[in-house]
């Protein structure tokens, strides 16, 4: 008999940080950020980059308009924000010059791989 080897679980903030890290590998993509219900990131692609805090203020936007998903344009960069179940937000920077309709997918995939750690 032969026994088969069970591989342990990953835990759902590792998958969150791959998931993000995958986002940020893309042409464009500069800073993404997974929000907790309070507006405080709770996992930030790149790591250990303090600004990526500003990225919670989009926020305000997506509140005011009670929308699930909000994207800013500015001169030197756009944002994109999106609720999750959970009460979580993704929010997403990127530059202007990248192809945000692949940005969108990309985002829409990593959308899914997050809902999908809520239970």
């Amino acid at each position: 008999m032969g026994s088969k080897v069970k591989r342990p679980l990953q835990h759902p903030s590792d998958v969150e940080q791959r998931v993000l890290d995958g986002l940020l590998a893309h042409d464009g993509v500069q800073q993404v950020a997974l929000l907790d219900s309070d507006g405080f990131a709770t996992t930030t692609s790149p790591r250990h980059d303090d600004t990526v805090e500003q990225l919670a203020q989009v926020i305000g936007p997506l509140d005011a308009s009670k929308a699930t998903r909000v994207s800013l344009h500015g001169e030197n960069a756009c944002v994109m924000a999106e609720r999750l179940k959970g009460e979580r937000v993704i929010v997403l920077k990127c530059s202007t010059d990248a192809n945000l309709g692949k940005i969108r997918s990309l985002l829409a995939q990593a959308i899914a791989s997050l809902n999908a750690l809520v239970v």
